[in-house]
């Protein structure tokens, strides 16, 4: 994607949003309601980790649905705006933006990710800056 693409894409998503889940599917994913984040919503989360800490994407799901008064976070739009948020804050580091965000200080069931922008070794290297050592 190209950071115009990715720009466009998290300023066009939708508004986050509750939902009271359906039988079938609150009982498969043990939940009776789903907060589906918005990409601000996940920003504004990431901003929150203070510089030195990380905090799992697991953390961040759960602290959104309580804030949001739902038993569930949505795991893949999470992850997707996660992910898109990484990339708009490399790609457009020169242009000031409502969504660039530490990205670094999230990791995903507790380890680096390699589908972060620089991969593994670059999340590992803006950690070490802050001090965290994995």
């Amino acid at each position: 994607m190209t950071p115009k693409t990715i720009l466009h894409k998290l300023e066009t998503a939708p508004a986050g949003s509750f939902h009271v889940l359906d039988g079938a599917k609150a009982t498969r994913i043990r939940a009776n309601t789903m907060y589906v984040p918005s990409p601000r919503d996940i920003a504004e989360a990431i901003r929150a980790i203070p510089y030195g800490h990380t905090r799992s994407l697991r953390d961040i799901r759960h602290d959104i649905a309580v804030a949001h008064h739902a038993d569930i976070t949505c795991p893949s739009r999470t992850t997707v705006y996660w992910k898109w948020l990484a990339h708009a804050t490399v790609e457009l580091c020169d242009t000031p933006s409502p969504f660039a965000i530490p990205w670094w200080r999230v990791l995903k069931e507790g380890k680096l990710s390699q589908h972060m922008p620089g991969g593994v070794a670059h999340q590992r290297a803006l950690l070490q800056r802050e001090g965290v050592i994995l």
